[in-house]
C-alpha cells in the first residue's frame, strides 16, 4: 500500500500469498492492516490511560510514541508488525483535520480578532513537532544503522574465525 490510498479506494492492496485467489489475498491484507491499526490504537490508549493515572506532564500520544520506539528498538516489536497499519493511518491523516476546518468556519469572528496570534502559535507548534519528529526519526535511524553494522561486523568476524580454524 502506498500513501494516498484510502480504504474507500478501488485500488485495494494486493499481495501474493501462495496460490490464494486475489480477493482472498486482498481480504487477508485488509484484515492485517486493521489488526495493525488496532494494535497502534491500543498502544496509544494504554499510554493515554497511564499518563492520566500518573498525572504525567506529557500526553498519551507522546508517551505511546516513546513506548513504541522503545519496543521497536528492543526488538520486541518488529517494524512489519505495524508498518501497513501506520502507513494507512498516515495516508488518511487529513480526515482527522476536517472537524478543525469546520470549527474555523464557525468562529470567523475569533479568527478576525485573534487570527494572527492563533496562526503564529499553530505555526510554531507545527514547526516544533516537525523538528522533533525529524530529529527522533534521524536518531532512531542512526541507532538502527549502528546496530545493523555491529551485527554485520560480528557475523563477518565469526565467519573469518570459522574459516581460520
Amino acid at each position: 500500500m502506498h500513501y494516498g490510498t484510502s480504504i474507500m479506494s478501488s485500488q485495494a492492496p494486493v499481495i501474493a500469498l501462495g496460490r490464494q485467489p486475489a480477493a482472498r489475498a486482498t481480504l487477508i491484507d485488509w484484515a492485517r492492516v486493521l489488526g495493525q491499526m488496532v494494535l497502534l490504537t491500543g498502544v496509544w490508549f494504554v499510554a493515554d490511560r497511564v499518563a492520566a493515572l500518573l498525572h504525567l506532564p506529557v500526553s498519551g500520544g507522546v508517551l505511546g510514541l516513546l513506548v513504541l520506539v522503545a519496543l521497536l528498538l528492543s526488538g520486541l516489536v518488529k517494524p512489519p508488525l505495524i508498518e501497513k497499519g501506520a502507513e494507512w493511518l498516515l495516508a488518511n491523516m487529513l480526515l482527522y483535520f476536517i472537524p478543525l476546518v469546520v470549527s474555523i468556519v464557525q468562529y470567523t469572528s475569533l479568527i478576525q480578532s485573534e487570527g494572527l496570534k492563533l496562526f503564529l502559535a499553530i505555526g510554531i507548534g507545527f514547526i516544533s513537532v516537525m523538528l522533533a519528529t525529524a530529529l527522533t526519526v534521524e536518531w532512531v535511524c542512526a541507532l538502527t544503522r549502528k546496530r545493523t553494522l555491529r551485527r554485520h561486523l560480528q557475523r563477518r568476524r565469526a565467519h573469518q574465525l570459522a574459516r581460520i580454524r
